[in-house]
């Protein structure tokens, strides 16, 4: 099921009656556990299989770590060799049989191997990390297993996260299920307007944008001017899109009791790379941070730039792979470990007047945005390198009458489109404040939900895009 969907306004209007009406936790919990099975298996119930084996097999394995301490690194491996595993075959597989077949026959050797088609499972990339994260904080000592199999399920398949993310850690979530929850109309205010505008960033921005995007990255040779625009139109798009997901699940949770983890935090407002990975989808990166960077950089005090650079360029290029089964994103994680490992390179070595620079910060912005942001993201977007190669190759400002009025075009409908996060910038900081804790406040928000409401009642269409981030 699709959060833009109608049929999960229902569905949302059902569980959350049900929700609060059962009031008891464990009967909560349980709802919740079967509401996210409707939810995940809405289109193909098989997917079921995998989440259940998933968080099955971690469960299970938490319970072993901590019953039998001294066999603990085996029933680690076998968490995640049983999740990579899965996620290796259902994502990658097909790629790696595509790329040895080509080895093969580029040295002149007839390969009869033929891809499965194998159906990628929405959402695996994000369960997996979660439930394999249960698994090594239990083996570190970090959290305790958990007896209740019932309330692990619900850290697991907690629907409003479960597809996109946030990847959420059980030493947060999980406490938040063992609570009581009481209803409290404030929160389910302030929830309903965070997904009201979640979902207006995906109807009414992000696929507004997309098809204009599309057509520029289906032309064969476009122009350097045209190409650049469609960057940045789909960097609009994709973050329109992929935080338009998080604010419908952290509101669409909230009205539930639960308080999800930020994911987002005005990324192109970075001034460096390191800076944009604690700002762009801060759950995956802290989540890499923690359980591949940190083992890598091991426990010494004093690290050396080569061992620093070996651990980026692995963790990076797990990021960039984790993104999708294409040499695209293996390219995309080695350019941004390049830079990570540049800006953290400059950190250790600058000199203190570097700080005192005139306007540093908003020129570094500027630097960051372009020659970081803007590359990446068509690295990002365009999946055949030899095309990536041409685009990169092609002058970035030279171009007919015809294509500086597409380029017009483009960043106008871009601009227009992105306008409501100006309003919105202006609303939170000039308005909010004063009316936040006065009669205001309700019909304010209900104005909004009123305006949201019927600007996706127009530009909704049939033919809507899927979230992004459900191919991942």
């Amino acid at each position: 099921m699709n959060f833009v969907q109608i049929e999960f306004v229902g569905f949302m209007a059902l569980v959350f009656t049900a929700y609060w009406l059962l009031r008891e936790r464990r009967l909560q919990n349980a709802l919740l556990v079967a509401a996210s099975a409707v939810f995940y298996g809405w289109v193909h119930p098989w997917f079921l299989i995998l989440l259940y084996f998933s968080a099955t097999l971690d469960f299970l394995m938490g319970r072993a770590i901590e019953r039998f301490p001294h066999r603990r690194k085996a029933f680690l491996a076998l968490s995640l060799a049983g999740n990579l595993t899965m996620l290796g075959y259902f994502k990658y597989f097909d790629f790696f049989v595509d790329n040895v077949v080509t080895a093969l026959e580029s040295a002149g050797v007839r390969a009869d191997l033929t891809t499965l088609g194998i159906f990628l499972p929405v959402g695996i990339s994000f369960y997996t990390f979660q439930t394999m994260a249960y698994t090594i904080d239990v083996y570190r000592g970090e959290l305790k297993a958990r007896r209740d199999f019932l309330d692990y399920l619900v850290y697991v398949s907690f629907f409003p996260q479960l597809v996109a993310g946030p990847i959420e850690r059980a030493g947060r979530l999980l406490p938040q299920v063992e609570a009581d929850r009481k209803l409290d109309w404030t929160r389910v205010a302030s929830g309903l307007s965070l997904a009201m505008w979640g979902a207006f960033k995906k109807v009414c921005i992000a696929d507004t944008i997309a098809p204009y995007v599309d057509k520029v990255f289906l032309l064969d040779d476009p122009a350097g001017p045209v190409l650049w625009a469609g960057v940045l139109g789909f960097m609009a798009q994709i973050y329109s899109d992929f935080s338009g997901y998080t604010d419908i699940a952290r509101g669409t949770a909230r009205m539930l009791g639960f308080e999800l983890v930020e994911n987002f935090r005005n990324p192109y407002m970075a001034a460096s790379t390191p800076e944009f990975w604690q700002r762009w989808h801060m759950s995956l990166s802290t989540w890499i941070r923690d359980y591949i960077l940190a083992p890598l950089l091991g426990g010494v005090h004093h690290i050396t730039l080569a061992r620093f650079g070996f651990a980026v360029t692995v963790t990076f290029v797990v990021i960039g792979v984790w993104h999708g089964a294409s040499w695209n994103f293996a390219v995309f994680g080695l350019f941004h470990g390049f830079w990570m490992f540049v800006y953290s390179a400059i950190e250790r070595y600058r000199p203190a007047w570097f700080d005192r620079v005139p306007l540093g910060r908003p020129v570094a912005i500027a630097f960051h945005f372009v020659a970081v942001s803007m590359v990446g993201s068509l690295i990002f977007r365009e999946s055949r390198l030899d095309r990536l190669v041409e685009h990169l190759t092609t002058p970035p400002f030279q171009g007919s009458r015809d294509d500086w009025v597409a380029v017009a075009v483009m960043l106008g409908i871009t601009a227009t489109a992105c306008t409501p996060y100006l309003l919105s910038s202006l609303y939170l900081r000039f308005v909010h404040p004063w009316i936040e804790r006065t009669v205001w406040l309700l019909p304010t928000q209900t104005t909004g939900w009123t305006i949201a409401a019927m600007a996706m009642f127009v530009f909704y269409r049939v033919s809507a895009y899927d979230f992004i981030y459900f191919q991942f």
